[in-house]
């Protein structure tokens, strides 16, 4: 092709500009997320002990005009502008999903932008991590229970019984295990964000029960560890 066919790209008015190299630093929050930049409101679930993790309910609902129920969340703020957040847990009744709202700081937006049209949000879906159900593993029975292949099932902790259940569990045994259930397991959702001061999260289950489910309703993210990466720019 000659020379003078070729489409000319003119260059930008001004110098290139230099990347900002940055520092960053990951802190690590563990459940029940008892930490003074964290901020677990839970309207719907109020448990004063967890297992295997912070159980959100993702209802999101209007009553009468001016009348909000939000959803259980998670609001951890920093100093330091964060820009990655990693969620791991698992969904009561698979798959789950996991959202992020996020605050972004000042000098985000454009002077032409509008910020309550142009929302920071993320959401992943298709969480197949779960951790197994009440009604999944716990029956109420006598004597030793055993799988097909003929090995017992794991005790219940006495810990559970005596401090969690007040010693009303004293006739349950284990009817499952995590070797009969494939999705059995756990998940982890990874948000690369702007630059933000404070990151909302909530999440919950994609999957509402039937109408003969024995558990309809525990369509919950159980929240383990969350993961959160500031930057600083470098020297």
């Amino acid at each position: 092709m000659p020379a003078d066919s070729t489409k000319r790209v003119e260059p930008y008015p001004n110098p290139p500009a230099t990347p900002e190299r940055l520092v960053m630093e990951t802190y690590e929050y563990e459940m029940p997320f008892n930490y003074s930049n964290v901020v677990v409101a839970r309207r719907y679930l109020k448990r004063q002990q967890e297992f295997h993790g912070v159980e959100m309910n993702p209802v999101n609902s209007l009553g009468a005009p001016g009348e909000h129920y939000p959803p259980d969340t998670i609001t951890i703020e920093h100093s330091d502008p964060i820009i990655r957040v990693v969620v791991i847990g698992s969904a009561c009744t698979p798959p789950g999903f996991v959202q992020l709202q996020a605050e972004p700081i000042e000098d985000f937006y454009k002077p032409a932008d509008v910020p309550n049209v142009s929302a920071v949000r993320y959401r992943i879906d298709n969480l197949w991590g779960m951790h197994l159900r009440y009604d999944q593993w716990a029956v109420i029975g006598e004597g030793e229970i055993k799988d097909v292949q003929g090995r017992p099932y794991d005790t219940i902790p006495q810990v559970r019984i005596e401090n969690v259940w007040k010693g009303k569990g004293r006739d349950h045994k284990m009817k499952s295990h995590y070797r009969e259930n494939p999705l059995v397991g756990m998940s982890c959702a990874v948000f690369e964000i702007p630059k933000s001061r404070k990151v909302v999260i909530s999440g919950g289950s994609e999957m509402c029960g039937w109408i003969d489910d024995n558990a309809p309703q525990d369509i919950q993210y159980s929240f383990r560890t969350i993961r959160v990466t500031v930057a600083r720019k470098s020297e």
